[in-house]
């Protein structure tokens, strides 16, 4: 929808003030803000007439008005500027997320981390496997003489592991014959292949060291079906229990990967207020998300979760930076390998 100059003036000033105070803002306060020559007439009969069109709200019977979903989608969409963070900024997290570029799963949790410090939201990780997902490397460790720690890493950066109990004793010589059929037989296939049947004929190959390996083989079934699958992962928040923050996040997920609404950047923004039927909570939430990939190939979304009243303006430079760092920092620690 076209607006005059003007008009996207007041509708910008509107939401910046909301956002901020929270209350609904009078013409007296936009003429403060406005340059030389705008009247108070002139802004209340913007004003009403932004109304009309479904831009903004009247929560009281003061001359107040708060902007409605529309005016935020259209603010975020037209109205909201381009910027970066600030270089020593940009350098400072490059420092702190550097130290875990071989360690994507730790690299993840440290973006996350530094998203909501950055944002003061919630953060959350998608991550994806995806149908082309192909096993990159795969590690055993004892850690015990019948306890192993079996790690799994795909060519998308996700990382899957689990401490398991086997029946026999993780001798050398098991070690050995796991890591030798592992490295031969499965790296670089799909994921998908490496169900239960696959693992039972590999193992049959093992002869007398059978029965040993079919526990460690097994696992490295159940971990290849997690990286395949999509994963949400939620932050912690003071206002929201996890359980909560997973079901608003999902729909707003969803709602987003549907709609397919894209800012400048790959940066996508589902509102609650514009869900079907939203929920009073999921209403006055805002989802935003960013992807990180490796070598052009989308390995998930880093993602911030919080107020409708957001400041787009430190948000959005936030988010895009720190998954396109993400992104650099996943692909140099895979080919340091």
């Amino acid at each position: 929808m076209d607006l005059s100059e003007r008009k996207r003036r007041i509708l910008c000033a509107i939401v910046e003030l909301y956002n901020k105070t929270g209350e609904p803002v009078g013409s007296k306060r936009l003429l403060e803000l406005l340059p030389d020559g705008v009247s108070s007439a002139t802004i209340r009969n913007e004003m009403a007439q932004l109304t009309e069109l479904g831009f903004l709200e009247q929560p009281h019977t003061s001359a107040g008005r708060a902007p409605a979903p529309l005016a935020y989608r259209f603010y975020i969409d037209q109205l909201q500027p381009g910027r970066g963070l600030p270089l020593a900024q940009q350098r400072n997290l490059e420092a702190l997320l550097r130290e875990r570029a071989r360690e994507p799963e730790r690299l993840l949790e440290n973006a996350g981390r530094l998203l909501a410090e950055l944002t003061d939201c919630t953060a959350l990780c998608v991550a994806h496997g995806g149908a082309d997902a192909k096993l990159r490397r795969l590690e055993m460790a004892p850690v015990g003489r019948y306890m192993a720690m079996v790690a799994l890493l795909s060519d998308r950066g996700t990382v899957k592991s689990r401490i398991i109990r086997t029946d026999s004793e993780l001798t050398e010589t098991i070690c050995s014959r796991f890591a030798q059929l592992t490295q031969e037989a499965l790296v670089g296939l799909p994921l998908r292949e490496l169900n239960r049947a696959a693992m039972q004929t590999l193992a049959a190959r093992a002869g007398e060291q059978m029965l040993p390996l079919m526990g460690l083989l097994a696992a490295v079934a159940e971990l290849a079906h997690e990286a395949a699958e999509q994963e949400l992962l939620v932050g912690d928040s003071a206002g929201l229990r996890q359980q909560e923050l997973e079901q608003s996040a999902a729909l707003l997920l969803r709602q987003l990967l549907e709609s397919g609404k894209r800012q400048p950047g790959g940066i996508g923004i589902a509102l609650g207020a514009e869900a079907p039927q939203p929920s009073p909570a999921l209403r006055d939430m805002t989802l935003l998300v960013s992807p990180y990939s490796i070598g052009g190939a989308a390995c998930g979304l880093l993602g911030v979760l919080g107020s409708l009243r957001l400041d787009y303006a430190n948000v959005i430079p936030s988010l895009r930076f720190v998954s396109d760092l993400v992104s650099g920092l996943l692909e140099q620690g895979l080919e340091e390998e």
